[in-house]
């Protein structure tokens, strides 16, 4: 009997783990050897705090074990991921390096990017590498899109995102600090990583993903925003994914750039991006502990909430599409990757009342599917998760 009922269960809850679009394998909580009732109490927590949270996607030795998604949202709805592009840039970057269309690393511009010699002549951003370029280390100067309208770091940034030809303006940005002398997070570095793969690919940046890494990995309903008049998106935020393919790239550096026994980029790459390279805790375009050399958890993060995490001692990533005010975002981040997580990996135990614990389960499932936080009303349709045309 009580393998009866949950079947049903199953099948009332089947679009949370249906396959049909994805290559990921699926597996089961209990399977996976994560506490099912530790998950009810993240779905709970985030009901009860009325977080705007609206999927969450959890895989583990590269098997689907969990889709939650809240009400009015599907596997296909895309969300906006902010600065989790930026990771998707840095690995763009590096397919181009394992392709060889770009040299590596220590690369700079006055060889990768014809447009630069046009721009600045004996100038220090001639010799500007890019490794300095995906650490954030170029001296280009910051901008910040998040900040009040009269913020000269939101004007600047209201500059670039106007410009007709963004990488042309931000190369002819003056320079705030020496080449390699320090970190400062910003989006113009990311502007000209994405001006690097262009043109090592004479293509522009959104087919570009579309063939060596949305295609591969089988992403859907991939859209990147903000064109400037040259066509191209910016290379530092403005792509739209699904919470699921978020998962799939954390899951791509988990598997040290392989996927489905083809290399996508190399292995070694992957194990420096994911590296701390400042003494701050960040890699190219990913974030990780201070001092960490590939080993510890990482993760891709957007301002409001958009979250891949990947932790290669438990073999987990962890995807999650939200939209939460900014100072919310580290404590809950904080909250579901460092205290829920773990505890969901540290208490599973093996027993007879595992069936029990995934019938309570697939109940929250389907309460989590009712839940409509009241902090997207009124939020423009940029900030609203979306379906394909």
């Amino acid at each position: 009997m009580r393998w009866a009922i949950l079947l049903c269960l199953l099948s009332m809850a089947s679009h949370n783990l249906a396959a049909d679009d994805t290559d990921l394998p699926q597996t089961t909580p209990n399977d996976a050897g994560i506490d099912c009732d530790v998950l009810c109490e993240m779905s709970q927590w985030i009901r009860r705090e009325k977080l705007d949270v609206r999927a969450m996607v959890l895989l583990r030795d590269g098997k689907l074990v969990m889709e939650w998604y809240a009400a009015d949202v599907t596997r296909e709805h895309n969300h906006n991921t902010f600065s989790v592009t930026k990771s998707v840039a840095a690995t763009l970057a590096g397919i181009a390096i394992h392709e060889c269309d770009v040299p590596g690393v220590d690369a700079t511009l006055d060889t990768l990017l014809s447009q630069s010699k046009n721009v600045v002549d004996a100038d220090p951003k001639q010799t500007i590498s890019l490794k300095q370029l995906l650490t954030m280390s170029s001296g280009f100067p910051v901008t910040r899109g998040n900040r009040p309208n009269a913020d000269p770091l939101r004007q600047l940034f209201d500059q670039v995102h106007n410009a007709p030809d963004r990488n042309r303006f931000v190369l002819g940005l003056p320079l705030d600090r020496s080449p390699g002398s320090s970190f400062a997070y910003n989006n113009n570095d990311p502007q000209l990583v994405a001006a690097i793969v262009h043109e090592a690919y004479d293509a522009n940046l959104v087919t570009i993903a579309e063939q060596k890494l949305f295609t591969p990995l089988q992403f859907h309903n991939a859209v990147w925003m903000f064109r400037d008049g040259k066509g191209n998106p910016p290379g530092g935020y403005g792509l739209r994914l699904r919470a699921i393919d978020m998962a799939k790239l954390g899951q791509l550096y988990l598997q040290q750039g392989r996927w489905n026994g083809e290399t996508i980029f190399d292995a070694a790459l992957c194990r420096e991006a994911t590296s701390d390279q400042t003494g701050t805790g960040y890699g190219y375009f990913w974030w990780t502990a201070p001092d960490a050399q590939g080993e510890k958890s990482f993760a891709a993060k957007g301002v409001r909430g958009q979250l891949i995490y990947v932790d290669p001692a438990t073999r987990i990533v962890f995807a999650v599409a939200s939209d939460l005010p900014p100072e919310k975002v580290r404590p809950v981040m904080a909250k579901l990757t460092k205290e829920l997580l773990p505890k969901a990996v540290s208490s599973w135990q093996a027993t007879e009342n595992n069936l029990e614990a995934e019938q309570r389960w697939e109940a929250e499932l389907a309460k989590a599917a009712q839940y409509r936080s009241q902090h997207r009303d009124g939020l423009p349709a940029v900030r609203l998760p979306q379906l394909a045309p």
